[in-house]
């Protein structure tokens, strides 16, 4: 069944191309731009570019083109309908299809709503609050360094003492039955039919997945007399919420983590909103629990840095020893920073401020450093079982180290530190390497992408393209409101002679005649047309170091772009007369072929003249 396009638009709208892009494969900042080794093709250098800006991406090497649906399309060699229902998922909008091809609700799509709903309930809870206990929980939140911006920037909210004041909310709404409320976890039900608050009492910290969409709570304790439950409380793992798979702050951290090109994991909620109120703000939470390798994962689509703070109790080593192993197998850089004793992130920088926290940053240990550093706090190296079992801690962690050359540079590292061979310290590595392995990889069921060898065919497709046909759609990608209006009263498609510009160009005047702009995402959506996918996504992503197969006329609007501050208006009327010149030209052509009229071919050369004189 057919998709509806406004569904299809609305997923294209709330999901970011480098996100999804960057979950495949790893992806880096460059300029305004965004590159990666290409997966369609055996690729050493990022040939694949990506436009954050157009939402499309192009590999410069194998011509591989598209949108986010066609990404994810050929990389997991799926339908286009079925890419779309992944991405539909993934944003929070999955979509269902009745039998009369019509929209309908699910149960993700409500968890969604209901979340939303609940947020901004807690939120204005905590607004609106009067009297003591309004006293009360402002001390509280004026004792824990919680400015008015970092409560706005997080949601956070209040969930009051009464047991059914959240239910009652949404009964009145009169929106979702008390049956949907428990599906989202927000109440619980001591006996069929009769439910209560799951919150009560409580500060709450909505959590958000990467895509903006509330999936769950956490909850802190803020009167001592609450003692039926822990200082902090979660939602329920729901359709929406595993734990395991959210980082707290991350989908207001994204940016900055790709900035930097660096992720510092901290433990909790305050941790988190403290920095970012200090501004420093590529930081996750792993919220309470131990790090995971979704977690990582996750991670790893940003960023191949990571920072982990730990608290410097035994709980936090322990901690801080089990996330460490998951970093290390996924191939990312590590490096670890010790709190000092009693302090965690959020109490160290409210005592001591950024530049302080800024400097600890700057005393981050390398894995080795940080082990050594425990053992011998433990007064545990001393004798040669105790350096025994050092080294051969050290050397379970380096054998999750997937990158053979990072390990040998470790396996030297330890050898000079310590005084061993290093042909001693590579039999142990091999061997620890061998247990690794059995215990932690079964046979994988991973099948890469199939590599794409139709290049040459392609950059001979996109070479037969007229250059005016090229650089008119040029104007329609990147050029001003003045060019595009222009175009829309006085092309004339006739002159178009590429079948796939023709049909391009046909969408654009669609898209600006409808819709009053031009949507490069929108309008690859559904095509199974290579060419017309390669077309609009090479000339929406910009590279100037092109390859030899395509060196651009120095006319060329991309050649020019961000040097001489394009006069698009100017352009699309010189383009248009130098389109409607070689039209006439071609007639008259085909008049002297056929032995026409003489008289004809003078009309036509007067035409020319005219259409050369005009400033039209």
């Amino acid at each position: 069944m057919r998709l509806p396009n406004e569904k299809i638009n609305e997923i294209a709208r709330v999901i970011d191309i480098v996100d999804i892009i960057s979950y495949y494969i790893p992806v880096k900042k460059r300029g305004k731009s965004f590159v990666a080794v290409c997966p369609f093709h055996p690729d050493k250098n990022p040939s694949l570019h990506i436009s954050p800006e157009k939402q499309v991406y192009h590999c410069f090497a194998c011509k591989a083109s598209g949108n986010v649906f066609r990404f994810v399309q050929d990389y997991e060699k799926i339908s286009f309908q079925d890419a779309v229902l992944k991405l539909a998922e993934r944003a929070g909008i999955q979509i269902n299809i009745n039998a009369n091809n019509k929209v309908v609700s699910d149960d993700i799509s409500k968890l969604y709503d209901i979340n939303k709903l609940a947020a901004k309930y807690f939120h204005k809870n905590l607004l609106d609050l009067k009297g003591s206990e309004k006293e009360f929980i402002s001390g509280y939140l004026k004792k824990r360094g919680l400015s008015k911006n970092g409560i706005t920037n997080f949601g956070l909210g209040y969930a009051s003492r009464g047991w059914n004041n959240l239910l009652s909310y949404f009964l009145d709404d009169g929106t979702f039955s008390a049956d949907d409320i428990l599906a989202a976890g927000l109440v619980k039900s001591k006996e069929k039919g009769k439910y209560y608050d799951t919150f009560r009492g409580r500060l709450v910290f909505p959590i958000f997945n990467e895509s903006d969409k509330v999936v769950g709570f956490g909850a802190r304790k803020l009167y001592e007399d609450d003692e039926v439950e822990g200082k902090y409380i979660n939602t329920q793992e729901t359709k929406v919420y595993q734990k395991r798979q959210i980082l707290y702050g991350l989908n207001l951290s994204k940016d900055s983590i790709r900035k930097n090109d660096f992720v510092i994991i901290v433990e909790g909620y305050f941790d988190v909103i403290s920095l970012a109120q200090n501004n420093i703000l590529n930081v996750v939470a792993s919220s309470g629990t131990a790090l995971t390798p979704e977690q990582v994962h996750l991670l790893s689509r940003y960023t191949k840095n990571i920072i982990l703070i730990f608290d410097s109790d035994s709980a936090g080593i322990k901690a801080a020893k089990a996330g460490l192993q998951i970093i290390l197998e996924a191939g990312l850089d590590l490096n670890i920073v010790s709190l000092p004793e009693g302090e965690d992130p959020d109490s160290f920088i409210r005592n001591k401020g950024k530049n302080e926290f800024i400097h600890l940053l700057n005393t981050k240990k390398s894995i080795i450093n940080f082990i050594s550093d425990i053992y011998v706090k433990e007064n545990r190296l001393n004798t040669p079982e105790e350096k025994t079992e050092f080294v051969k801690e050290i050397i379970s962690y380096i054998a999750r180290i997937p990158d053979k050359l990072k390990r040998t540079f470790y396996i030297k590292e330890i050898t000079k530190k310590f005084g061993l061979y290093e042909s001693d310290m590579r039999d142990e590595l091999d061997s620890a390497i061998a247990r690794f392995k059995k215990e932690n990889f079964p046979k994988s069921d991973l099948v890469l992408p199939a590599v794409k060898n139709d290049i040459k065919d392609k950059v001979k497709e996109f070479q037969k393209i007229p250059k005016d046909e090229i650089e008119l759609l040029e104007i329609f990608i990147n050029g001003n409101s003045e060019a595009l209006e222009y175009l829309e009263y006085n092309l004339e498609t006739d002159f178009i002679t590429d079948k796939t510009v023709r049909k391009i160009v046909f969408k654009f005047l669609d898209g600006l005649m409808n819709e009053g702009k031009i949507e490069v995402k929108n309008i690859m959506n559904g095509h199974n047309d290579d060419k017309y996918e390669m077309i609009l996504s090479r000339l929406s992503v910009h590279k100037y170091d092109l390859s030899e197969y395509e060196k651009l006329d120095k006319n060329s609007l991309i050649y020019h772009a961000g040097n001489q501050g394009n006069d698009y208006l100017k352009k699309t009327k010189d383009l248009l007369k130098k389109m409607r010149i070689k039209q006439i030209e071609k007639e008259i052509i085909e008049i002297k072929k056929n032995g026409g009229d003489p008289n004809i071919i003078v009309e036509k050369k007067r035409e020319i003249l005219e259409i050369k004189k005009s400033d039209k």
